[in-house]
């Protein structure tokens, strides 16, 4: 495997194209994968990335893991483009660009590179101040020698030795067309005995509540070592309160795995996580869980199962249940009570993307979309500038990884769901 150059910073091009015919909502053409948008307020769907593409002289197994962001004039979908058909091993973070609210979109440029290694998990908040902050991960190849150190992106021998999983922090002052060096921040976000750390994958969010007002909250989730997957695994967040500059993290919530946050009208965080209890599966649960913050993601309450929002059984230990996201629908920039959550909502198969809507705070979800039922997988959502929705999500006719499309919801759609 060739060992490429890690990618610090990089011009990202931006020339849109919309030559070609419309790709139709829920059945993205597989053969395209273009970015080709339709430019109506109808529903869509496009093809952003999908198996087996090249960035530069590059050519990616597949693309998993998406991320979405809206800046002032930019949406922003980032995922992992992987030389691997696993989750270890040669893979860097992938974006495109959007300029006209997710209707057309850029080249796909690789922004983050380091050789063999794992560079994934990209975690992203617009904040007030104008800067665009990522969190992400990085992974010892399995490949790696004592040769291989100091990495491009600066992890030592010692440092891996310590922690073989690390977090990384990085930001924009010009949504997403340079970045800063790359700032490892593992030993203020992890405990020496955690083996596994993984940024959302989703969004971070930054609170908008008095209270702690201004906090940048990442969801994450964690391994501690020994025992088995129902006594190690946890979700917990880490949070700034300077705009990136520095890092705290919260109490853990056993049993939980890949976490989404929201913010509700009443100041409480709600965490929307995988379910990673193996006994709840043996009893039948197969379900999201969730656990909410009075202290601005601080502090944990409760480890709740939410029944009425399945998720796939496949796998076994911690690979069962599926990604999900979750975002407060604000399109006017107000915190409210209707919030919107996208998964795979089989039982026992990563397959039937639906849209979910709850009026009241996600104390219940009174209706939902289904936006395709093909196989699909892990998912992210925006609010876009004229209030429709942006999911950005995996799919394909026979896995549910085989390309990761962005559908572009109207708010006409939206707001007769709330209603």
């Amino acid at each position: 495997m060739s060992i490429k150059k890690f990618i610090l910073i990089i011009p990202l091009l931006l020339l849109m194209s919309s030559c070609g015919p419309d790709e139709s909502f829920g059945s993205p053409e597989y053969g395209k994968g273009d970015g080709e948008g339709t430019g109506s307020d109808e529903m869509s769907t496009t093809v952003l990335f999908k198996d087996g593409e090249k960035i530069g002289n590059v050519t990616y197994t597949t693309f998993r893991i998406p991320s979405l962001v809206r800046t002032k004039n930019r949406v922003i979908a980032l995922c992992e483009a992987r030389t691997v058909s696993s989750d270890r091993g040669d893979i860097d973070i992938a974006c495109r660009i959007s300029t006209d609210d997710g209707k057309t979109w850029g080249e796909r440029t690789v922004l983050f590179s380091d050789g063999i290694h794992t560079v994934g998990n990209p975690c992203c908040v617009y904040t007030t101040t104008g800067r665009l902050i990522m969190v992400f991960n990085w992974h010892i190849s399995t490949e790696s020698t004592s040769a291989d150190f100091p990495t491009s992106l600066g992890v030592t021998a010692k440092q891996k030795a310590v922690h073989s999983r690390r977090v990384f922090l990085t930001w924009s002052d010009n949504e997403g067309t340079t970045w800063t060096t790359p700032k490892d921040i593992t030993e203020d976000v992890m405990e020496s005995n955690w083996t596994w750390n993984a940024a959302g994958p989703c969004h971070a969010i930054q609170l908008r509540a008095d209270k702690h007002k201004g906090r940048i909250i990442v969801p994450c989730d964690l391994k501690i070592a020994g025992g088995s997957d129902r006594e190690n695994l946890a979700s917990y967040v880490i949070y700034s309160d300077d705009d990136g500059q520095t890092w705290k993290k919260s109490g853990i919530i056993p049993y939980g795995n890949e976490s989404c946050a929201v913010e509700r009208t009443d100041g409480i965080i709600h965490l929307d996580m995988r379910n990673a209890n193996s006994a709840a599966y043996a009893d039948g649960i197969s379900c999201r869980t969730w656990s909410v913050s009075s202290d601005g993601g601080e502090t944990w309450t409760g480890y709740n199962y939410d029944t009425g929002r399945p998720e796939p059984t496949t796998g076994s230990g911690s690979t069962k249940g599926c990604q999900g996201s979750i975002i407060n629908y604000d399109p006017d920039g107000k915190i409210t009570s209707n919030l919107l959550f996208s998964n795979p909502a089989n039982a026992t198969a990563r397959r039937d993307m639906t849209l979910r809507f709850s009026k009241n705070n996600g104390v219940n979800w009174s209706s939902s979309m289904l936006i395709t039922s093909n196989p699909a997988g892990y998912s992210d959502l925006v609010v876009l500038k004229d209030g429709a929705v942006g999911l950005f999500y995996e799919t394909g006719p026979s896995s549910y990884h085989q390309t990761i499309s962005f559908a572009r919801i109207p708010k006409k759609t939206i707001t007769e769901k709330f209603n």
